[in-house]
């Protein structure tokens, strides 16, 4: 949850009702036709358990499958319609097979056992109607961490075929509340592995992934005093470092993991603060008689972009850490909030509000090119994957929330959490 409190909340809402009226933008972009081919062999003189290796070749590429369709920028042909087998498909490429069905992505993967439990997955990809193949290389596991390898393998398909890092072998976290008590859950970043790693906080708000992944900011509460805390993933050890009077709120890490940037009023005042995490200390950021909220990093960790209502309702701003002028962002609308800075750096992700209804919005640094990309009446907390292509944030619905993604670039929101659990601020990891 990106929103303070809801007495600040209060103060930000447009109280005048207006009938909806977002552009929801959609890409001209079409899924590229993508043949994926898995085959399994053995290295000379290792045995090989035909049951092993088929459950090997069907699990290596139902994951791989559910990642590039995933990321809507795959349509996965139909293994039905290969005019060449497996084996045949990898020992001889004949291009001319794979544009007869359409292919504009072949992805052919082999399958080795190596010793008792190392697995080796050679990878080639290859644009059929231009001739070329565009990478081949290896990646290694293990039979027993077959999952992170098939991501792996999608990260390397992914990548070849359009130039942009993978976001497979990443995680999630979120916010589950149960009657009187939320839990912070872990899940990769297609729902697998799903577990509580810390449980029974008496209010979670706003957790944020340190850069080396060890560690999570987060604004908790002991009694009704809310405060900020880091939260260890390995031991489950809590440590306090904001616990001022007043508020203590919406942390977020800089990207080299230095400093924290978070929502403080012990000056009387509601402003950004950031703390020096080797130091122990804290400096004011920002200085004005609004309130000054919600805190993102760009991505080369030189400038903050922020949530105020300095000049009526709130606003994206941004602002140098060296200090400067403060220079708004959004630019249409009256109610824009919850920013996230994009990893790329170009675009900042955030809430925009008409009526009573909401909208996930990207807009350039500039504050030009806004894209409406999803619309529901109760929406937040935007974030997004690590290599900018995908957003998640979170939906309430019949008073349970779930976590939609869509990607950044126009496409289709689809929930990632199921309709029994309450799931709400997704944080993502930086890897």
């Amino acid at each position: 949850m990106r929103y303070i409190l809801t007495f600040i909340l209060s103060l930000f809402l447009n109280t005048q009702l207006f009938a909806a009226d977002f552009d929801i933008y959609q890409s001209d972009y079409r899924p590229l036709q993508l043949a994926l081919v898995i085959n399994t062999a053995s290295d000379p003189g290792v045995a090989t358990d035909s049951g092993l290796a088929t459950k090997q070749r069907l699990l290596l590429y139902q994951i791989a499958k559910n990642d590039l369709t995933s990321s809507q920028s795959f349509n996965i042909i139909d293994p039905m319609a290969f005019i060449a087998s497996p084996a045949e498909a990898i020992q001889q490429i004949d291009y001319s097979d794979w544009t007869l069905i359409g292919t504009e992505i072949l992805a052919l993967c082999s399958i080795h056992q190596s010793g008792t439990d190392r697995v080796t997955v050679n990878i080639q990809v290859h644009d059929p109607f231009r001739n070329k193949k565009l990478i081949a290389l290896s990646v290694e596991g293990t039979n027993a961490n077959m999952r992170l390898l098939a991501h792996r393998v999608a990260d390397q398909i992914y990548k070849a075929a359009l130039g942009i890092p993978g976001y497979f072998t990443s995680h999630l976290l979120y916010v589950s509340k149960h009657g009187e008590y939320s839990d912070l859950v872990y899940m990769d970043q297609d729902g697998a592995n799903k577990q509580a790693v810390g449980q029974n906080f008496t209010l979670l708000l706003s957790p944020d992934w340190s850069p080396n992944g060890h560690q999570v900011a987060l604004n908790t509460y002991v009694g009704n005093h809310p405060r900020l805390e880091f939260f260890n993933l390995r031991s489950g050890k809590r440590t306090a470092f904001g616990n001022f009077k007043g508020l203590n709120s919406t942390p977020e890490f800089s990207p080299d993991g230095r400093f924290v940037a978070a929502t403080l009023s012990y000056t009387g005042n509601t402003d950004i603060h950031i703390y020096d995490i080797k130091k122990g200390t804290w400096r004011q950021f920002t200085h004005n008689k609004g309130i000054d909220t919600t805190p993102t990093w760009s991505p080369d960790g030189k400038s903050i972009a922020f949530v105020s209502n300095r000049t009526g309702g709130p606003q994206v701003y941004r602002k140098a850490v060296s200090g400067g002028k403060t220079i708004l962002v959004s630019t249409k609308g009256s109610y824009n909030t919850s920013p996230s800075w994009s990893p790329l750096g170009d675009r900042i992700a955030m809430i925009s509000k008409k009526g009573w209804t909401f909208a996930v919005a990207t807009v350039r640094i500039d504050g030009s090119d806004i894209r409406y990309l999803a619309e529901e009446k109760r929406i937040e907390s935007p974030t997004w994957s690590p290599n900018g292509q995908m957003l998640l944030y979170s939906v309430e619905k019949y008073n349970i929330r779930r976590i939609y993604r869509v990607p950044s670039w126009g496409g289709k929101a689809e929930a990632i959490t199921s309709s029994n659990i309450d799931a709400s601020d997704p944080a993502w990891s930086r890897h």
